[in-house]
């Protein structure tokens, strides 16, 4: 026998649970003789207690389902169609796609043979509890993201990721100092201070600092697509003026190893899945560069009486740049790719045109470079 559609008030909540709307409390009716039990006003303990009984009251119901031919989906497998259906759409960044399969991992551990109606609001919390704040924060979205989809299909009557509180992130990193920057690009190799001085003019991300090529550079300008913002806003299409401040950075990228990239550097020892996965044989990998600069940073010792999680990574060298734009009375906003708040996107498939936005990289970097 089919059950009843629940009613407005109840639909969202897990079977047997109850709003009562006199009171503004919840009661969650025992299904196997009816007699009701009363609950308190808390809708996310409310919620979590009923879904635990609603367990036990059914466990052994995969079993039965099973073998009539009804049985709940795994989280693991509704895992498998979100990876496969949901996110390929989206066309995300490779960066994205990787940090994703990295919670993944994590998500089918933890909730190992589970079904997907299962899972409670306790279960997640758990989870997130024991990972660091930004860390947790990201499963937290994207298990929300995940239990919208599976709800959607009628695989659980609701999100338990959605009742879980986002944690406060801290800043721990501190900014880099002219002084300290000027002492790690000190002990860079000739490449590292390329990518330092590139960040410095253009403000950019690790990712597009890596990405500018030599065939980017036309008609007296710097062109780059930013890949973190291009979907989402007109700003993330720069076009840099070469400036006589970038087109120094641009003249020292220019060495005797042939490279379309302007950071690029001639490998140790080429390995073979290396070659395969890159765009060219000298294009550097970000995790690359990141170990790179930090080991030019402890070398130069420049940041001593600082923690290890205060200490500022090459990513900070974009932070600094804005910083001095605007101590030197510029406008960094068009330099960052920074949309302001009336900004629409600018590419979407159909267009034939591209709107750039201009920008002037002409920050004088002498104090740090020499």
């Amino acid at each position: 026998m089919v059950p009843r559609p629940r009613n407005k008030a109840n639909k969202s909540l897990p079977q047997n649970l109850y709003f009562d709307a006199r009171r503004s409390t919840y009661r969650y009716r025992r299904p196997t003789d009816g007699k009701w039990f009363q609950f308190g006003a808390d809708r996310i303990k409310a919620i979590d207690a009923a879904k635990q009984l609603n367990l036990e009251f059914t466990r052994g119901a995969d079993l039965i389902g099973a073998v009539m031919g009804h049985a709940t989906e795994s989280f693991a497998g509704f895992l498998d169609t979100y990876e496969r259906d949901v996110l390929p759409p989206r066309e995300l960044a490779k960066g994205t796609l990787n940090l994703y399969a990295v919670h993944f991992r994590r998500f089918r551990k933890h909730f190992e043979g589970k079904a997907v109606d299962q899972i409670t609001i306790r279960m997640i919390a758990e989870m997130l509890d024991a990972l660091t704040p930004r860390t947790a924060n990201q499963c937290r979205a994207l298990l929300i993201d995940v239990f919208n989809h599976a709800a959607a299909k009628g695989l659980c009557p609701d999100n338990p990721a959605a009742s879980t509180i986002n944690r406060i992130e801290k800043k721990q990193r501190k900014r880099h100092t002219v002084e300290g920057l000027k002492a790690i690009r000190e002990k860079a190799p000739a490449w590292l201070q390329n990518a330092i001085d590139l960040a410095l003019i253009t403000a950019q991300r690790r990712t597009d600092i890596l990405d500018m090529r030599f065939d980017g550079v036309r008609e007296g300008f710097l062109y780059l697509v930013q890949k973190k913002t291009a979907k989402a806003s007109d700003a993330a299409w720069i076009r840099f003026r070469v400036t006589p401040e970038l087109q120094a950075v641009i003249s020292r990228c220019r060495d005797d190893t042939a490279s379309p990239y302007l950071v690029h550097r001639k490998p140790d020892r080429l390995k073979q899945k290396q070659a395969q996965t890159k765009d060219h044989w000298t294009k550097i990998e970000e995790r690359y560069l990141t170990r790179a600069f930090k080991d030019a940073r402890e070398a130069a010792n420049c940041y001593a009486e600082w923690k290890e999680a205060e200490m500022p990574g090459f990513h900070e060298v974009r932070a600094l740049s804005l910083h001095l734009y605007k101590k030197a009375g510029k406008d960094g906003q068009k330099i960052a790719g920074h949309a302001s708040e009336g900004m629409t996107k600018n590419y979407q498939r159909g267009h034939e045109e591209i709107v750039w936005s201009e920008a002037i990289p002409d920050l004088n970097i002498s104090e740090i470079t020499g």
